[in-house]
């Protein structure tokens, strides 16, 4: 590797100490018995890091979460490459220099702490490639600099939040959600319990109640879903769909939905073909994603549907003429990442790459640039594999 490579940057510093210097800070931390005492009570999981950011020392509940017996396998890593964070080889300097760094929580925290000296505490949203909470959970970064051995280091103790924050996302969408559309409800109960209602607008009345009725059954299902694919718990069961019907689907679900007030929902163009796939879960993937689409865009605006196929499979692609952020790109998938503070849509986006990679043995992602706006690709093979449905 091109040592200036490996030095590269967006963040944090990518240089590391080698396992002589490594070693020699672990025992001089470990003859400080008081300070390995002190990590051990630590109530949550917790770790010690020298001045590059490297582990040389953590708890047994640090272990415990990783699935380590032996401390010294961490040694040299840092935080995201022990916990196996999503991004933490994006860059080959490691855990802290790739461009979702910036973002990070932890990273930041830890950061900071070592350049004031004070200590820090930050949020942070995890991406990882293990089972837990789909892959996604929420934890409190607290930072505190230690001098031991003569050395300058930082203790870093990580609270797991997740049930906390999916209470609060619960809330804020969920209940959000469900009562709007409760509401809708009441409002065409009381019109259509006056006595003298116009056949055409009780006609309307109805379509609409039964709309609205679909509305509610779709999000408590969806968030039942959600949950059980969380826990592992949720089994695909696949058969034939045509990509034309699911996104005939999904457009006749969201035509009259009220997050399509003023907008209109079209379709380009879908390839002939027949998928091996669970249709419920693809129906909530691209419903999802339709939905946040047009939550995304003013009145008046387009978002439009496609599906083409590959000998890989079938490509379903979202549109919508915005542009996200930078910052908003960087952790678009992430549970409990907001952009609205008061009805945050991150469940969303968190909830397709969880059901396409986890249960549909597929692959998303997106690109937003100017002057494209922002398209959303869900590819799924033509058979989903026997490991995802199992």
């Amino acid at each position: 590797m091109n040592p200036a490579e490996a030095k590269k940057t967006y963040f944090a510093p990518a240089e590391r100490d080698d396992a002589k210097a490594l070693e020699a800070q672990r025992q001089a931390f470990l003859r400080d018995r008081l300070a390995v005492t002190m990590l051990e009570a630590f109530p949550d999981m917790a770790m010690v890091l020298n001045g590059r950011r490297q582990i040389i020392a953590a708890n047994r509940r640090m272990l415990s979460a990783v699935g380590v017996d032996d401390p010294r396998r961490l040694v040299g890593l840092r935080p995201g490459e022990a916990v196996d964070c999503l991004h933490a080889h994006d860059m080959p300097g490691g855990c802290g220099t790739g461009p979702f760094c910036v973002t990070c929580g932890s990273a930041n925290a830890i950061v900071q702490c070592l350049s004031s000296r004070m200590p820090v505490s930050r949020e942070c949203r995890l991406l990882t490639h293990g089972a837990r909470d789909g892959g996604a959970f929420d934890v409190r970064v607290e930072a505190v600099c230690l001098h031991a051995g003569g050395d300058d280091m930082v203790v870093v103790a990580l609270r797991d939040i997740s049930a906390e924050k999916r209470r609060r996302v619960l809330e804020r969408v969920f209940f959000h959600d469900l009562l709007n559309t409760a509401g809708g409800i009441r409002s065409i109960a009381d019109l259509m319990a006056q006595d003298a209602l116009d056949p055409e607008l009780e006609a309307e009345c109805r379509r609409d109640l039964l709309d609205l009725s679909e509305q509610i059954v779709e999000e408590i299902a969806a968030q039942r879903e959600l949950l059980a694919a969380e826990s592992g718990d949720l089994k695909s069961r696949a058969t034939e769909v045509a990509p034309r019907d699911a996104i005939d689907a999904v457009i006749a679900m969201y035509r009259n939905h009220t997050v399509a007030h003023q907008r209109t929902l079209s379709v380009v163009s879908v390839d002939d073909g027949v998928l091996w796939t669970d249709p419920v879960l693809l129906r909530r993937v691209l419903g999802n994603l339709v939905k946040n689409a047009l939550e995304a865009v003013p009145q008046g605006a387009q978002v439009t549907l496609s599906a083409h196929s590959s000998p890989d499979g079938v490509t379903f692609r979202v549109h919508n003429p915005g542009v996200m952020p930078a910052e908003v790109q960087r952790q678009v998938f992430q549970r409990s990442f907001s952009t609205k503070a008061d009805s945050g849509r991150g469940i969303g986006t968190y909830s397709v790459r969880l059901l396409t990679e986890r249960y549909l043995g597929g692959r998303v992602g997106f690109v937003s640039e100017e002057p494209h706006g922002t398209t959303f690709h869900v590819t799924l093979p033509w058979r989903i594999p026997e490991e995802a449905s199992s």
